[in-house]
């Protein structure tokens, strides 16, 4: 039987990360704020110096021209603040899509080795004489996940590929260090063109690209693990478990454990390939839903 989640848990994970990142706008450089100022614009100061009405109202009644003036000014500040927030929100919601999206072809096409059944990619190894991907050691992940997410290693015995498993404490489940550089390496690379096209700096682009990444890190360093009964992160190998430790429990973090079971539970493994930024599986078709545990067999 597989359950349809509530759209609002769906966007949890969204609304958590423009709340935190949100927050880095209010030290946003001047190079962000530059031409969004509250000043009176050089063709409205010429206007009003070629004006021989506003000119003699000045004159006439300086108390009124100024409140006039102040109220001009801190409407065009309420204007340029309107602009600076929604280009924010609409910059933010760049940034989960590229991330859902890099967290969605990581998942499918190499972990799962999708790509070796691309047809570019056959071309390629054809042409090159190249031996299909060996993957990460994802594939051996799943093959010892059971139902209800606890791992049995005996299920990988004999199987060369599960040789790095065994090397981890954590048999594959965290996000390490180097995971967290690539995926900020190619989400800059993905958003930075359309999040300058919004007149972001380059200064904000990497602090809110590098914050979003170290949070995508929390979430799933605070959840993974943990879901399939392995220890917490140390900061030695990513970036640490504990200080969302005390999420698990969250309607959100309910949510990405019963969106990853799925994935588990799901023929074929084919299906909620995102992990902590849902969105691009339902985008592609590939959104399952929730699927519960089996029922335990009555003697």
């Amino acid at each position: 039987m597989v359950r349809r989640s509530p759209s609002m848990l769906r966007a949890a994970p969204l609304l958590l990360a423009a709340g935190a990142v949100l927050g880095s706008f209010s030290a946003l450089p001047s190079a962000f704020l530059q031409g969004f100022s509250g000043s009176p614009t050089p063709s409205s100061q010429n206007s009003r110096a070629l004006s021989p009405r506003g000119t003699q109202s000045s004159a006439g009644r300086p108390g009124a021209s100024t409140s006039r003036r102040a109220f001009g000014e801190a409407a065009e500040a309420a204007s340029a603040m309107v602009e600076l927030f929604g280009r924010g929100m609409v910059g933010l919601g760049v940034l989960y899509t590229a991330m859902s999206m890099e967290e969605y072809v990581y998942h499918r096409y190499f972990q799962h080795l999708g790509m070796n059944k691309l047809d570019f990619s056959r071309a390629v190894r054809t042409q090159l004489n190249l031996s299909t991907y060996k993957g990460d050691g994802h594939v051996e992940h799943h093959r010892e996940t059971l139902d209800d997410m606890t791992l049995d290693p005996r299920e990988n015995e004999n199987n060369n590929n599960a040789l790095m498993l065994d090397a981890d404490p954590l048999r594959g489940t965290a996000f390490p260090w180097v995971a967290t550089l690539y995926m900020t390496t190619s989400t800059l690379l993905v958003a930075y063109l359309p999040l300058s096209f919004l007149g972001w700096s380059s200064a904000v682009i990497v602090g809110v690209v590098v914050a979003a990444v170290l949070l995508h890190a929390l979430v799933w360093n605070a959840l993974h693990p943990a879901m399939h009964g392995l220890p917490d992160v140390p900061i030695t190998t990513g970036v640490p478990s504990a200080p969302l430790a005390g999420l698990r429990d969250s309607a959100l973090f309910a949510h990405l454990r019963n969106y990853h079971a799925a994935h588990h539970r799901i023929e074929g493994s084919h299906g909620n390939y995102n992990v902590c930024c849902p969105m691009f599986d339902e985008l592609v078709g590939t959104y399952v839903g929730e699927i519960p545990a089996k029922q335990p067999q009555v003697a």
